[in-house]
């Protein structure tokens, strides 16, 4: 499959999931399922890992959040007090985004290819982008930021890591080939490990790289067989490890969420 029909899928899920996410993002934490739940877990996490960054950024830094999604992340960062901007390529999202924060600047347009000048922004944020995107379409991106970051500025992504101890690796492979079977389609997932983040990096000509693992993986799977078990699980992951954040190679690349930042 081409990096443009690969794209595209991407764009056209999240299209469908527009609405969902959207709800996920507006409703009280106690009306969320087991689904929401274990989605809001481990992105707490990750927003912890983004929160260390943006506390050692200048108030009014430029920001580009990337595949904003909704922009309640956008709006997040806002907040916070940086002067933040938004990417964001699927039509119903940006239409949330928009409808949601008309005072944030979002425009239409995918990661490889970003409407801004050279050397504009100081961060680059893209939380569950380049996941979808093939690897190609990732070595683009990488050197778009390259493009866009002033220098000594970062940027700081989440990708999948292929060997996460919530075996997504193996779900993905066998509902692939149901999908062929059965002629349906299915999304692409870009499986990495962070050898590979660091030497993608350093070819798109950044001077640092550094990972970061967040999230217990098999939190995943107990939160499959319920919320209560999930809880319990995860409360128990949390005694052993803490804020389940790594940094040796082993343990990182078995997290959930692999945290890639790039400094120009």
């Amino acid at each position: 499959m081409s990096s443009e029909k690969i794209t595209q899928l991407a764009i056209k899920r999240h299209d469908i999931d527009a609405s969902h996410f959207q709800e996920t993002y507006s409703q009280e934490v106690a009306k969320h399922g087991k689904r929401e739940t274990v989605f809001l877990y481990g992105r707490k996490l990750v927003l912890d890992e983004l929160t260390s960054i943006l506390d050692k950024l200048p108030k009014g830094s430029k920001v580009l959040d990337v595949g904003c999604g909704t922009a309640h992340l956008t709006h997040w960062i806002k907040e916070k007090g940086f002067d933040v901007y938004g990417i964001e390529p699927s039509t119903e999202m940006y239409h949330y985004a928009k409808l949601n924060f008309p005072e944030i600047e979002i425009k239409q347009a995918i990661s490889s290819k970003i409407p801004y000048p050279d050397n504009y922004f100081d961060l680059v944020v893209a939380f569950e982008v380049l996941r979808y995107l093939d690897k190609n379409e990732n070595r683009k991106t990488f050197k778009e930021f390259h493009r866009i970051l002033k220098k000594d500025g970062e940027f700081f992504i989440t990708q999948v890591n292929l060997f996460c101890t919530d075996f997504y690796f193996i779900f993905h492979n066998l509902k692939s080939i149901y999908c062929k079977i059965t002629n349906a389609t299915h999304h692409h997932c870009n499986f990495t490990t962070s050898a590979r983040q660091i030497k993608e990096v350093k070819d798109a000509n950044f001077s640092e790289v550094k990972t970061v693992g967040r999230f217990i993986g098999s939190i995943r799977i107990f939160y499959k067989f319920g919320k209560k078990g999930g809880d319990i699980y995860s409360s128990i992951m949390e005694k052993l490890f803490g804020n389940q954040r790594f940094t040796k190679s082993f343990r990182k690349n078995l997290t959930g969420h692999l945290i890639v930042i790039g400094k120009k």
